[in-house]
């Protein structure tokens, strides 16, 4: 028992050796390099962050390599610029000029502030490690969920435990009547490729259409934005109103192509803030320990 606990103990130091909700960019993946962290810890710190705004370019290549990258590390940021800011995932696409990326936000366990990411990568850490003591990751995955480690969205319930952090999303969209358009490629070698230890590009692998997503009405609370105490959310996602309001709201989806969609709107919304929600969440075991959304704030 003791050694369990020294086991999961690393496992949580490890994954949480970052600022929660930290800010991963350009200049603090140099910081971190320059700090002496190694590829795999900020390969890790770049997947829970829930805000990153990385780009790739020839100079940031060079800086990399100067601050001692490995070929590792510049390959994983390489895919995921490429994630971020090429068209792929959810852009807000009738801004008048050029689109806007949103990009996704982690949920957080309102009672404790804890990130669900980050705790998921420490469970993950604790059930390789666990699987290693014992000799096998079954045995690796009953230590870890043993030891507690394990704290995510098991059941529709948790879902109204989450929030959030922020009192209003970065993502400002001034349309009441927006238009998004999703870019799910499924071709080799693209971002969303299934890859071992990626459980963004896992989920977003499963998903086939924006009809899987629904837009929910969020309520908010001091700094921090969670679902409405009536939204009730189970295998066929959410139902419910709050206040004679939707909580979920209607769109509609124009297929461009196999990998590209468009989402408008009959209506128009009411200022507020919304986030697209996977519906599907319960039945993947991925998403249930890693909860996101694209969010977005109508102004």
């Amino acid at each position: 028992m003791k050694r369990l606990f020294i086991v999961l103990s690393l496992a949580f130091t490890f994954t949480t050796g970052f600022a929660q909700n930290e800010e991963m960019n350009n200049e603090m993946v140099l910081q971190l390099l320059k700090e002496g962290f190694s590829s795999e810890e900020i390969i890790g710190a770049i997947e829970t962050s829930s805000t990153r705004t990385i780009t790739y370019s020839i100079d940031f290549m060079r800086q990399l390599k100067s601050a001692g990258a490995d070929a590792k590390l510049t390959t994983f940021i390489q895919k995921i610029a490429k994630t971020d800011y090429g068209l792929e995932g959810v852009f807000w696409w009738n801004t008048g000029s050029k689109p806007k990326k949103i990009l996704r936000s982690n949920f957080e366990k309102e009672e404790k502030g804890f990130n669900l990411g980050t705790i998921a990568a420490a469970a993950a850490s604790a059930v390789l490690v666990g699987g290693a003591v014992s000799g096998n990751i079954s045995s690796g995955a009953a230590a870890a969920t043993t030891g507690g480690a394990i704290l995510l969205a098991s059941t529709g319930k948790d879902i109204n435990k989450l929030c959030i952090m922020g009192a209003t999303s970065k993502n400002v969209v001034s349309s009441r009547q927006p238009v998004f358009r999703f870019y799910l490629p499924k071709h080799d070698g693209a971002s969303f490729a299934k890859e071992g230890g990626n459980w963004y590009t896992m989920i977003m692998n499963e998903v086939q259409s924006p009809n899987e997503f629904q837009v929910v009405k969020m309520k908010q609370k001091k700094n921090r934005r969670l679902f409405t105490d009536d939204a009730s959310y189970g295998i066929a996602g959410f139902t419910g109103k709050n206040n004679k309001n939707r909580v979920v709201e209607e769109f509609e989806v124009n297929e461009i192509n196999n990998n590209t969609f468009e989402i408008s709107f009959p209506q128009p919304l009411e200022p507020g803030e919304y986030v697209f929600f996977w519906k599907n969440g319960l039945s993947s075991e991925t998403f249930k320990q890693h909860v996101f959304g694209f969010d977005f704030s109508i102004q």
